[in-house]
């Protein structure tokens, strides 16, 4: 998994307004492709993998850190909407 530096300046401004440590990448259901993966401002679980990426602590749930592999975590804006995406995910 890699942060752009987009994505690390949203992420920052998220642990610094809720007085959070780090991330939790996650599954958040299956999909046709794979499993979707998620994203939440919470503890490291006892069986997670901490790393840290581009200055951030990452935890990630241990049954998706195979799918994480080839994700990145970027910041986009459009005119409809604005915040963090998984580039890169096994989305159909």
């Amino acid at each position: 998994m890699q942060i752009t530096d987009a994505g690390k300046r949203f992420i920052d401004g998220l642990l610094q307004q809720h007085q959070s440590e780090g991330i939790r990448v996650v599954f958040a259901g299956a999909g046709c492709c794979g499993p979707k993966l998620g994203l939440s401002l919470d503890e490291p679980h006892d069986d997670d993998i901490v790393q840290i990426i581009n200055g951030i602590k990452v935890a990630i749930e241990n049954r998706v850190v195979p799918h994480t592999q080839a994700v990145t975590l970027d910041f986009q804006c459009t005119e409809a909407s604005s915040g963090l995406v998984l580039v890169g995910q096994n989305n159909c």
